[in-house]
């Protein structure tokens, strides 16, 4: 979205409430959990997937995952120590969208790469 394109904007600010509204009306911190990576999904360009990872005394756990590859990625995040979801949870650190896994060389146990996954997996 441009800055001068004030209709996107608008649109966007209006989705933005629908979901504060949709969060608010959730009856369990689960069913909340779940609907904020379902609104991800619905509201980030190129997101697919998503979850909630947190770290607890060094162990990884999923709170909320909109699909199996979210879990298998949390559980291999956790279990090699670095990752994405890894490093913006522990170290606090901002990761923006990897367009190249092939060529991301700060986790090279993590990105995808061809065969990556299935031998981690």
């Amino acid at each position: 979205m441009s800055g001068t394109d004030s209709g996107a904007w608008e649109s966007f600010g209006e989705r933005l409430a629908e979901m504060a509204r949709d969060l608010l009306a959730q009856e369990s911190v689960q069913q909340t959990l779940d609907r904020i990576g379902v609104h991800a999904v619905n509201l980030v360009d190129g997101c697919e997937d998503a979850g909630i990872l947190t770290i607890d005394r060094g162990e990884v756990a999923t709170l909320s995952a909109t699909s199996d590859l979210v879990r298998d990625s949390d559980r291999l995040q956790g279990e090699v120590g670095q990752g994405p979801c890894y490093d913006a949870t522990r170290h606090h650190e901002r990761v923006y969208r990897i367009r190249d896994t092939e060529h991301e060389s700060r986790w090279p146990s993590t990105c995808p790469r061809p065969g990556n996954w299935a031998s981690a997996a």
